[in-house]
């Protein structure tokens, strides 16, 4: 009679022995509940098969969804590199069980020839155009039919010979390469455009082109309440475009040795809270280019009842006796209706898209997946903003915090994602068992699970979204 062999590999730690089992085991446990139920409610794999333009022509392929999958369960873990596919291989089984798949990669030269398979501006577009409608579903989902559109810039730094990656601005590592793309946001969080640049584009660099293919993206029946950009858009071309096709917008000017000295002269200033005045004025700049004056508003705070103004201290007034303990902001706007406070009220939420981009880079990677094509680049910073980001973020909105202040994913994470789990049987089925051992964190579990349950859309459905 054989006797099976005893596993020697133990070690005490303490009172504790410490020793290995073969079941499957994950750390990743609410991913593969929560993300897997949403995905398979939703249909995301039967969506990701007839939408991704990436053909596998290979006899050996293994299948456009399970490496889409596989990037966004390298996102969710918190991997930031194509080498962090391993992040969430241990216990893969459980993976495959709950997303219902066969197989997914786990060496990073899968994804980069995957990713290759983008090298051309057309074949990017292409994706870029996916995922643009693919935002527009999850924005009628969510009955988002008008909103703040915001325009900004971010600079991600580049460490190798990627194409595209050169010197340009870059605030934290001056000299270093570096792209600098375009994005665009709504109000609630959601992101609907995005270009890559090289990194000497300036920030409003073909703004208005930029603006027309999101505007196309979110369909004539959306409504922009305003336009919300930084100084980087602070261009005459793009201010009258704006203005020619009806749009109201605010934009932030930057504080020229001009416009400090208009500022100078504004002899009235409203407090409208404790250490922040208003005033306003017109200005039409000398470039016969523009042909009428236009209306600012001027905010500035005092820095000794606010330690912590935003704004900055513009040269001609930091040796002004009655200036210099001010910070300021200043905007140009056409709407003539709101008051001045309410012009600086109606741009504040703007600075939300710091927090967006934040979470972007922090939370999904947007700075550090990248590849030595441009455009390949451009797809996985398309793919981790527009599909990846959005998905959570409706999550985010429609489930986790449908009535409080929205997290960002590293958060999210830690509260819903990371939960130990084991893959076993209970009679003809399998079970995944959730190590959660606190009765209101189960029965929040069991709550969530059910309103994904309810969710009742379908990326595949052709009914027109109301």
């Amino acid at each position: 009679m054989k006797h099976k062999k005893k596993n020697t590999q133990s070690m005490r730690v303490n009172q504790v022995k410490i020793t290995f089992t073969k079941k499957p085991i994950t750390a990743w446990g609410g991913t593969a509940a929560l993300v897997g139920k949403f995905l398979e409610g939703i249909g995301f794999q039967e969506w990701v098969e007839q939408n991704i333009p990436i053909k596998e022509n290979s006899h050996n392929a293994k299948g456009i969804y399970e490496k889409i999958l596989g990037q966004f369960l390298t996102v969710l873990s918190g991997g930031s590199r194509f080498q962090h596919l391993s992040w969430w291989g241990h216990g893969k089984e459980v993976m495959l069980k709950t997303f219902k798949v066969d197989w997914l990669p786990q060496a990073t030269s899968v994804m980069t020839r995957f990713w290759g398979k983008i090298d051309s501006q057309a074949s990017s577009e292409k994706m870029g155009q996916c995922c643009r409608e693919f935002a527009r579903k999850l924005l009628s989902w969510d009955k988002v039919g008008e909103d703040n559109l915001n325009l900004d810039s971010s600079v991600l730094t580049r460490y190798g010979n990627q194409q595209g990656a050169v010197k340009g601005y870059n605030p934290k590592k001056k000299g270093r390469p570096s792209h600098h793309p375009l994005l665009a946001f709504l109000g609630c969080g959601y992101v609907v455009n995005l270009w890559n640049r090289s990194g000497d584009s300036a920030s409003g660099q073909n703004a208005v082109g930029f603006f027309k293919q999101t505007i196309a993206a979110l369909g004539e029946g959306f409504g922009i309440r305003k336009v919300l950009c930084d100084a980087g858009f602070y261009l005459l071309e793009f201010i009258e475009h704006l203005e020619c096709n009806g749009y109201s917008y605010i934009i932030a000017a930057s504080l020229i040795p001009v416009l400090q000295r208009q500022i100078h002269g504004i002899k009235r200033w409203q407090t409208i809270e404790y250490g922040i005045e208003v005033g306003e004025f017109e200005f039409k700049h000398l470039d016969d280019k523009w042909t009428k004056p236009r209306r600012y508003v001027v905010v500035r705070q005092q820095i000794s009842k606010r330690p912590r103004a935003t704004g900055k201290q513009p040269k001609l007034f930091q040796d002004m006796e009655g200036w210099k303990e001010y910070r300021f902001s200043l905007m140009i706007t056409n709407d003539t209706q709101l008051k001045p406070e309410e012009v600086w009220r109606a741009y504040r939420p703007r600075a939300n898209d710091e927090n967006v981009i934040k979470d972007l880079k922090e939370g999904y990677g947007f700075a550090s997946f990248n590849m030595q094509n441009f455009w390949a680049t451009e797809a996985v910073m398309i793919a981790n903003a527009l599909l990846f980001h959005n998905l959570v973020h409706y999550l985010n909105r429609n489930i986790f915090n449908t009535n409080s202040p929205k997290e960002q994913l590293k958060t999210m994470r830690s509260k819903y994602f990371i939960l130990p789990a084991m893959l076993g049987k209970e009679g003809r089925y399998q079970v995944l068992r959730l190590g959660v051992r606190d009765r209101k964190f189960r029965a929040k579990l069991m709550y969530y699970l059910g309103k994904i349950t309810r969710i009742p859309h379908n990326l595949n459905c052709n009914a027109v979204e109301t």
